[in-house]
């Protein structure tokens, strides 16, 4: 059940991404959250760098800000989830040739009770 939403900050002429970098991304994360095939959607969105800022200061355009964000029906212990932050950031940083430092992982409150699939509520039980 993993959604994973990827925002990247970039100009115009630095949208590079094809069809091929989103689904590597899928299947690397899907591996890393243990889903079945198909079990693990991702989204890659763009963030024009002109609507990006930082408080009191001017970000350099070297600074490439990659925000993820996780949706999952229920959140691990702290410890399992800091071990899979970790593998996220490595991932989408090598597949979006983003600097590790510039990956920010954004957990999202779980999904159970919240999120539903076709009008159905997520629930222990479904």
């Amino acid at each position: 059940m993993p959604i994973v939403t990827i925002q990247i900050v970039a100009s115009n002429n630095e949208r590079i991404y094809s069809t091929e970098h989103v689904a590597k991304l899928a299947d690397y994360l899907g591996s890393i959250f243990n889903s079945d095939a198909g079990g693990t959607w991702v989204k890659l969105h763009y963030l024009d760098r002109d609507h990006y800022a930082e408080n009191e200061t001017h970000p350099d355009t070297n600074i490439q800000p990659t925000f993820v964000e996780v949706l999952k029906r229920t959140l691990p212990q702290q410890e399992t989830l800091a071990l899979e932050a970790e593998q996220i950031a490595v991932k989408v940083a090598h597949v979006l040739s983003r600097p590790l430092e510039n990956v920010h992982i954004i957990y999202l409150p779980p999904g159970e009770g919240r999120v539903a699939f076709g009008g159905k509520l997520l629930t222990k039980s479904r």
